[in-house]
């Protein structure tokens, strides 16, 4: 593929070539990124007034007025307030989903 220009010169030239980590379209593989989101105990996947925080393994948190869980039984979803947040980041590892 070639651009030119107004003047008609030529500005670029590409072409493709053959990679040997193309993934086919449809097909997924994992980024070091999803590893390590995966790797983590919790991820914090929205913030307003209060926290959302997802936990990778299952971890049953006790609900108080600072802690409130959300979602069925098989996911472990809870609403979390900003100083209940920072006293789960000291006893798990975390990372943000956003």
């Amino acid at each position: 593929m070639r651009k030119y220009d107004s003047k008609g010169e030529l500005v670029t030239e590409g072409y493709l070539v053959p990679n040997p980590n193309f993934i086919p379209k449809g097909e997924y593989k994992a980024t070091e990124l999803d590893e390590y989101k995966r790797s983590v105990d919790f991820l914090i996947t929205s913030c307003s007034s209060r926290y959302e925080i997802i936990f990778n393994k299952p971890v049953v948190l006790k609900e108080t007025r600072s802690i409130k869980r959300i979602g069925s039984n098989e996911h472990y979803a809870y609403l979390v307030t900003e100083k209940a947040l920072e006293s789960l980041k000291k006893q798990y590892t975390h990372t943000c989903d956003f």
